[in-house]
């Protein structure tokens, strides 16, 4: 009987023996080790251990980028650099201020009120300035427009007007030649041939032709022309109250009445000559030497010098002592271009003036 009741109660053990394995938890916090079982290894009864450790490293451990992406990245940082840097340069190129022309020759343009042509050059040196220059349309009229401006019977007005493409005036310049004291005018006709400055400030020289007598007038000067409207530039013309054809006519007759020449000829002189004009030389080319000063006629503002040069340079400069022009023998050196203008330099005072050769 007790055999029977222990084998039922063996029976009835064994499958709650089953169940229970069966039925155990994946994740106990009991061991798996139960008395009279056999102890299971020691890695897999502590395998929990390395997968912690191993999930710790890798959430510690940021992924790796792919070499691949990061190389495409710098590439394209490097595009957008370049493009951009190019952008930037491009609009620098185009916000950039055009230079202005340094050296604009305008052309020339016809006054036929007073039979003059006129030329104008327009440069800019840090301002913008200008070389305006005149002559007479037809040979036969130079004769009455040097007596008009070796000596003007008034206060002559150039009016300069430059324009742009659309012929709108853009810069205006008003050139203002006094008259000579009638004096001086007599006194000193070298005076037509010597630089003189304009009551506007510019200068005026009077050049001679190949026939000896004034061909033609140049000014030069500072234009009242910004940077923006100089840019801009493209033609020209001019207008001036320079007398008209008759009156000139008749201001030679006035001016060869009362000439050294005709003063001469009235008192019996042997010779009437057209006084300086007549001795005006033009060069084939520009001279340059040393010579020395001999002799002056302050009344006439020549000079004459050892190498047989005779330069007119004017009363004023002969009469001023400050120059110091009046000391012989003095060295200088000179220079004549073509038209024979000349810079006369005073070697011992280092002092120069502009002069005009006559012999």
């Amino acid at each position: 009987m007790s055999e029977t009741i222990q084998l039922e109660q063996n029976e009835a053990v064994a499958p709650s023996a089953t169940q229970a394995q069966v039925q155990a938890p994946t994740f106990s916090s009991e061991s798996k080790y139960r008395p009279g079982q056999e102890k299971p290894p020691d890695d897999e009864l502590y395998a929990f251990r390395s997968a912690m450790a191993q999930t710790l490293e890798e959430a510690e451990t940021p992924p790796k980028a792919p070499k691949t992406n990061l190389l495409v990245m710098i590439a394209l940082v490097i595009l957008v650099s370049a493009i951009g840097a190019l952008v930037v340069f491009g609009g620098m190129l185009l916000l950039k201020p055009k230079a202005p022309t340094l050296y604009t020759d305008l052309g020339s343009q016809r006054y036929d009120p007073a039979g003059l042509g006129g030329r104008l050059i327009a440069q800019w040196t840090g301002n913008a300035a200008y070389k305006f220059t005149i002559d007479p349309l037809d040979q036969s009229q130079i004769a009455g427009f040097r007596a008009v401006v070796a000596n003007p019977p008034r206060t002559i007005t150039f009016s300069l007007h430059l324009k742009d493409d659309t012929g709108r005036i853009v810069c205006e310049k008003d050139i203002v030649v006094p008259a000579l004291p009638q004096v001086d005018a007599a006194a000193d006709p070298a005076q037509a041939l010597a630089t003189r400055s304009t009551a506007t400030g510019d200068t005026m020289q009077n050049v001679a032709g190949d026939g000896g007598q004034i061909g033609e007038t140049v000014f030069t000067g500072l234009l009242p022309c910004a940077l923006d409207a100089y840019r801009r530039i493209v033609g020209w013309d001019f207008s001036t109250d320079f007398p008209p054809l008759a009156d000139q006519s008749t201001w030679l007759k006035h001016e060869d009445a009362v000439s050294p020449a005709a003063q001469k000829a009235k008192s019996g002189s042997a010779s009437a000559s057209r006084g300086y004009f007549g001795l005006v030389k033009s060069l084939p080319t520009p001279i340059e030497a040393d010579d020395t000063i001999v002799s002056d006629n302050p009344t006439r503002g020549i000079i004459a010098t050892s190498g047989g040069r005779a330069f007119l340079v004017g009363a004023s400069v002969l009469t001023n002592p400050a120059l110091d022009w009046q000391v012989f023998p003095s060295e200088i050196h000179y220079r004549c271009e073509k038209n024979a203008i000349c810079m006369v330099t005073h070697l011992n005072s280092r002092s120069a003036v502009h002069a005009h050769l006559v012999r």
